[in-house]
């Protein structure tokens, strides 16, 4: 097949988040499944490496155009115009992220064309489903605009049937498919020994260690559980938490409040890490916390998984889908008297924890490897031409 992905970041930008990750990801195996493949994305001004724009580039096999960034990805020019044109070139059109209107123009000429079609939220949801003020601008933004574009789209990709809730309750009544994020497991099957991860990070080999990778910011509910770790008692007294990942704008918060509760030399912030510094804060943990607010996946839990790490995940994550039934860590509700109660529990029963590590590795690359979710993305391509449900895609008419 010949396959467009409209993504308004792609690599090397990875700094946006998962999202950029698990597309990258995707995309290339799709390559090595046989498809052609092209991106239609921006160059960030912030990137490291710098792309000719309008002018295709080969990335891992993948066909690459990147344009100018116009807004933060909000905008489009005269250039992704002209490249719309072409959408009958492809089998089908995969646009994701609609915050963005970057990917307008060309969603709307495949809807003309009578190209099949595919939107992604990519988490786009969460901002709707917010009701803070800082958000009201995107919940005009989805009732003016974007519930309409949806609606007319011929399928909607899901990560988690949580997504797919949350798109009901919005009033989306389009067929959809589930299919999760697509994870690099091989790159989290050696990882460094513990030892020599933890003394390249400072801390004693002896003390439980409760790693949270990801962004700082409020969705993720650091406050609550760092108040949470707060009140661990026991073996879990002397543990250490390290936060792993870019700021924004809750760091300052997350180290008063470290200060106001005493723990503030058991929590570490590591800021933005490299592949190297997340490999070893994965060797290092005992179990890695991801308590999200809303996380329409949470690419965190499925690599930690994939690492051998059991996993405390809040459920208003996607990836807590199967994660107890697994035997491959806790789900629990956002809540600090539960969340603390929970990591005493994990903390103090190292044999346990021992158990949820080696089922982690086979769960996660039979529901995360790239491979795995690249086939059943071909499959729902196949059955939007064919008109085809494979059950393998957890279809939804809407």
């Amino acid at each position: 097949m010949k396959i467009l992905h409209v993504t308004p970041y792609y690599e090397p930008d990875f700094h946006h988040g998962g999202v950029v990750r698990s597309i990258s990801i995707l995309c290339r195996e799709l390559v090595k499944l046989g498809h052609e493949v092209t991106v239609f994305t921006s160059q960030d001004s912030r990137s490291q490496v710098k792309r000719p724009l309008g002018v295709p580039c080969d990335v891992g096999g993948v066909r690459v155009v990147y344009f100018k960034n116009r807004l933060g990805g909000f905008g489009f020019g005269w250039d992704m115009l002209r490249a719309a044109k072409n959408v009958r070139e492809f089998d089908v059109v995969h646009v994701a992220a609609f915050w963005q209107l970057f990917g307008l123009p060309v969603f709307l000429r495949a809807l003309q064309a009578s190209v099949p079609n595919v939107m992604s939220p990519r988490g786009s949801l969460v901002m709707v489903r917010d009701s803070s003020l800082g958000t009201l601008k995107y919940r005009l933004f989805f009732n003016l605009v974007n519930r309409h574009l949806m609606n007319r789209a011929d399928a909607i990709h899901f990560t988690a049937e949580l997504e797919r809730l949350d798109a009901r309750s919005l009033g989306l009544a389009v067929p959809s498919f589930c299919i999760p994020n697509a994870v690099a497991v091989e790159e989290f099957r050696s990882l460094p020994e513990r030892s020599e991860a933890r003394r390249g990070l400072g801390i004693d080999e002896r003390i439980p260690v409760v790693a949270f990778v990801g962004r700082l910011d409020r969705r993720k509910a650091l406050d609550i559980l760092v108040r949470a770790f707060a009140r661990v008692s026991g073996r879990a007294s002397e543990a250490v938490l390290v936060l792993a990942g870019p700021d924004f704008g809750e760091m300052a918060m997350l180290k008063t409040l470290s200060r106001s509760l005493n723990i503030e030399g058991r929590v570490i912030f590591l800021g933005l890490v490299d592949a190297q510094k997340r490999a070893e804060v994965l060797a290092s943990a005992d179990l890695v916390a991801l308590t999200s607010l809303a996380e329409n996946f949470g690419n965190a839990g499925a690599e930690a998984i994939s690492a051998g790490v059991p996993v405390l995940i809040s459920d208003q994550c996607g990836v807590a889908d199967g994660v107890e039934e697994a035997g491959v860590g806790r789900v629990i509700p956002v809540d600090e008297d539960i969340m603390a109660v929970v990591l005493n529990e994990m903390l103090g029963d190292e044999s346990s924890l021992k158990q949820m590590a080696s089922r982690g590795p086979a769960f996660a690359e039979s529901r995360y490897a790239a491979g795995e979710v690249a086939g059943k993305l071909v499959q729902a391509y196949q059955d939007l031409v064919s008109g085809n449900r494979a059950v393998s895609c957890r279809w939804s008419d809407g």
